[in-house]
């Protein structure tokens, strides 16, 4: 028996063996600290290690202490405020600041005056504008009885408030209302209790001392290697689990997405995500009295933003009057000022947006994956951050069959085939419309992507001529729903690290 409990001892780390030595059957973590002379740090790894070998057992627990602030320390080392006074008061008369020193400042003075005038021990009078104090017979009583307060002040500090009589904790809570006096705070207790083979393991004989870490040159080149016991690892011990470096679950299905826009032929756009109204707005033919332009529903950046002069006049125009659309446009003046807002990006269309203005007017399709801001409240499926998913197609008399056939091969992408589709409305699109997919375990209809045509108002100040079809929706929505977890839970102050870790790649499929 004794052979195996060496054999164990062989095997302990340096730190282990020299905690081992100072354990007890049951031992606070502060007298082990002071007994061994090691580091907390050094002393909470060995303790890992010996709960993994199963020869110490590390308990946690929690308990209120009492604490001396700054005038309860004052109060620990002369006494209370009130019996100080009282003190002064035995020879004469004196006001508060005759009375007042470093240890007993004038606002302590103040609020015992109080305390001590509801006890009759002292009497109040004004002299010279001056309050003056004066003992009475109740005074002079008090001085010569200990109160409760002042056994309880006397006391060896911090004290445990579970160790308290409910008399003497009555007092704690009076003396708690006195400024910085004391405070009852939660402490972790740390204690360790030896297991049964910890309890042998202690007990025996064992020589803990003449064992060597590392085989070295220079115990090879002396010979003294043959007299060593060299340290044996177990490997059987459990350890923490590692996991491995991986992206994050959002950012794969963006890849996902990515690669689904590649294999239909697009290019990748991108765009800043500072912006100005003018392209995350005024552009694309967003009115400027919009709901979605105002401060509850968008962050507003400091500064003003430079506009592209070259576009100015013709934006201004199809605002004011359709310009040369044959529209007559919003019907009112547009604010140039306005436009140079800068504002957190709101949505990925002003990157398409940015585009046009690069002076496209061919065949092209194009996609862009974005970060966006809005300010709303957040809930489970919202947040004040989110990422949107954009695409547009250019080419001659595109149309609506053109953009839900897009929408479907896109979808088909993810292996959804159950699609429908419903209008709705957009500023900047005419017609547009929703794609809707079916989840065949909910057996419910979602709303995942909004889409339409762009408007000759959007198009015309940048010189197309080609129809442009486009769509959009949720990249997180998106993840959210290959990994059937909300929102919230993938990005966050909810996230369950854990199973970002664990959790297994999403195929590129939502039903």
């Amino acid at each position: 028996m004794e052979e195996n409990l060496q054999e164990l001892a062989n095997s302990l780390s340096l730190l282990e063996r020299k905690v081992l030595p100072h354990l007890k059957d049951r031992i606070l973590l502060e007298d082990l600290i002071d007994s061994s002379k090691l580091q907390e740090v050094e002393i909470r790894r060995a303790l890992l290690w010996l709960g993994n070998r199963n020869i110490a057992i590390t308990e946690i627990a929690s308990e209120k202490i009492v604490q001396l602030f700054t005038n309860g320390e004052l109060a620990h080392r002369f006494d209370l405020p009130e019996f100080r006074i009282l003190k002064e008061l035995q020879t004469s008369s004196k006001t508060p600041q005759e009375i007042s020193s470093d240890t007993l400042p004038i606002n302590e003075i103040m609020s015992a005056i109080g305390n001590l005038k509801s006890k009759n021990a002292i009497i109040v009078t004004k002299k010279e504008n001056q309050l003056e104090l004066s003992l009475t017979e109740a005074g002079k009583h008090m001085l010569s009885t200990q109160s409760p307060e002042q056994k309880i002040i006397k006391k060896q500090f911090p004290l445990k408030l579970l160790e308290l009589s409910s008399d003497e904790k009555r007092i704690i809570e009076d003396l708690q209302k006195r400024k910085d006096f004391l405070k009852v705070i939660d402490k972790k207790i740390t204690t360790i209790n030896l297991t049964p083979l910890g309890k042998k393991l202690t007990q025996a004989k064992l020589d803990l001392t003449n064992i060597e870490e590392k085989l070295t040159s220079d115990l090879l080149k002396s010979g003294e290697w043959k007299n060593k016991i060299f340290r044996t690892y177990d490997i059987q011990s459990p350890v923490p689990e590692i996991s491995g470096a991986r992206r994050h679950p959002v950012t794969e299905v963006h890849n996902l997405i990515k690669n689904v826009f590649l294999s239909m032929g697009f290019k990748e756009m991108d765009g800043p995500l500072v912006e100005s109204a003018f392209w995350c707005m005024d552009s694309m033919w967003i009115p400027q009295d919009h709901p979605a332009r105002d401060v509850q529903d968008t962050f507003y950046v400091d500064g003003k933003a430079t506009l592209p002069e070259q576009f100015v006049k013709s934006v201004k125009a199809v605002h004011e009057n359709g310009g040369n659309t044959g529209s007559t446009g919003y019907g009112k003046p547009w604010d140039e000022e306005k436009a140079k807002q800068l504002i957190l990006r709101t949505h990925s269309t002003a990157a398409t947006f940015r585009k046009f203005g690069e002076g496209i007017n061919e065949d092209c399709k194009y996609f862009y994956i974005a970060t966006n801001f809005r300010n709303e409240a957040t809930d489970a499926t919202h947040l004040a951050e989110f990422v949107q998913v954009e695409g547009f197609v250019m080419g001659d008399n595109l149309g609506l069959p053109h953009l839900m056939g897009m929408i479907k091969e896109f979808f088909e992408g993810f292996g959804i085939t159950k699609i429908r589709f419903k209008p709705t409305y957009n500023p900047y699109t005419e017609p547009s419309m929703e794609a809707h997919y079916y989840d065949e375990k909910k057996k419910k209809w979602y709303a995942l992507i909004n889409s339409g045509i762009f408007r000759p108002e959007s198009l015309a100040p940048y010189g197309i001529k080609k129809s442009v079809i486009a769509w959009g929706m949720g990249g997180t929505r998106v993840a959210a729903l290959l990994n059937n977890i909300m929102p919230k839970d993938m990005v966050g102050a909810e996230v369950n690290f854990d199973w970002i870790s664990k959790h297994k790649t999403p195929q590129p499929r939502l039903d």
